[in-house]
């Protein structure tokens, strides 16, 4: 664990490059956290700047004061400094400091990140052995993992890694791969788990002679079907393998479990995976730091963000891309978000997607009376975007 002082350099150090992820990737307090490299899933760099942004989130949860509180103070400060990357003169007349008064707030924010940073550091090597590595704690580092996945390429990957253990145990390998197979969004490593997890428990039973992979789309779903055929001269081999975990990897990626059927001549285990596609967001509003803050916000989701700055784009962008939802700003020059949200609404091509107001303004009753879906309040955190996405798009 390095010395307080040092960390809180290395703070303040990837605070000034939290979006370059090239300088990130090899920085000391990404090493101090993440140890190894080629981790599974994002690499360091986009780790260390996704826990920055969550430590500056934890400043203010929700529920807690606007603004006045010291946290809350700390927080704004930190988003419009480093999230949002606003000028140093917006800054200042949004939060009323003087620049002496900014640069002494700035430092007690940053040393209260630090501190709740410092928390996270993991134990020394002694300690780790004694970590919760269980499933549920492991499902949580990859639920949130959202990516274009390409099924038949993973199974491919899995049935070469399962090989050679298919030969120690003189089993027979099969697949049915169809080619042009849609595209499916998830964790790779969860899907991988599943896959590893299934065909090493069926091909280390007794008596097992040939496994077979086999792959199906419909219109909406992906089925996976896994066979296996046993030595009819082989007793039925116990324990059964047990499926629990792999049901619950498969569920945590809205995938359905179909069944689990097992008798004295092989076994089938099948389940479904949902096929599916990003959702557009269009972002409507004149700064463009805040359509780059919710990039930021929702790289790790199934979303594309597309951005508009005048009431004219935004109408023909939402005409021509059919978003699944708009984030609308009020004060947009010449023509305000209200009057946006008006023609919107009566616009036959445009009028049923939904509509989250995002302003500075405190008017939630006039953005429902106009047909919003919801309203936040600016700076809009993470989380709130979040749960308002879940409100909204389910």
């Amino acid at each position: 664990m390095p010395p307080e002082s040092d960390f809180l350099q290395q703070v303040k150090d990837v605070l000034s490059h939290l979006y370059d992820y090239p300088y990130l990737e090899s920085h000391p307090l990404a090493r101090h956290y993440w140890p190894e490299a080629g981790l599974p899933g994002p690499n360091r760099a986009q780790r260390l700047s996704r826990l920055l942004l969550e430590q500056i989130e934890a400043l203010h949860p929700p529920g807690s004061p606007a603004k006045g509180a010291s946290r809350a103070e700390y927080y704004f400060l930190l988003v419009y400094r480093y999230v949002e990357e606003w000028p140093l003169p917006d800054i200042l007349q949004e939060l009323g400091y003087s620049r002496r008064q900014f640069f002494r707030q700035q430092q007690k924010a940053i040393e209260m990140l630090a501190g709740l940073l410092r928390e996270k550091l993991p134990p020394p090597p002694a300690q780790t052995l004694q970590l919760d590595n269980g499933l549920a704690g492991e499902l949580e580092r990859f639920r949130t993992r959202q990516r274009p996945i390409d099924l038949r390429e993973v199974a491919q990957g899995v049935l070469e890694m399962v090989g050679p253990l298919a030969e120690q145990h003189n089993v027979t390998l099969t697949s049915n791969l169809p080619a042009g197979l849609p595209v499916i969004y998830g964790s790779r490593t969860l899907l991988r788990q599943v896959l590893l997890n299934i065909l090493s428990q069926l091909i280390t039973q007794p008596g097992c002679r040939q496994i077979c992979l086999h792959l199906a789309a419909n219109q909406q779903r992906i089925g996976v079907e896994v066979t296996a055929t046993y030595d009819p001269a082989s007793p039925e081999p116990e324990p059964k393998p047990e499926m629990g975990p792999v049901r619950h990897l498969v569920e945590s990626m809205n995938g359905q479990w179909q069944a689990f059927e097992w008798n004295a001549d092989g076994c089938s285990c099948r389940f479904d995976l949902p096929i599916g596609a990003e959702k557009v967001l269009l972002i409507v509003d004149d700064n463009e730091a805040v359509s780059q803050a919710f990039r930021r916000y929702l790289a790790e989701y199934r979303y594309q963000i597309v951005g508009a700055t005048t009431g004219p784009d935004a109408l023909r962008l939402a005409r021509e891309m059919s978003p699944a939802l708009i984030t609308l700003d009020v004060m947009i020059p010449n023509q305000d978000g209200w009057e946006i949200l008006h023609a919107l609404k009566r616009d036959p091509a445009t009028q049923q997607i939904p509509v989250v107001i995002c302003s500075v303004l405190e008017d939630p009753r006039l953005a429902q009376s106009l047909g919003a879906a919801t309203y936040l309040r600016k700076p809009v955190r993470q989380a709130d975007l979040l749960a308002a996405l879940t409100q909204v798009l389910g």
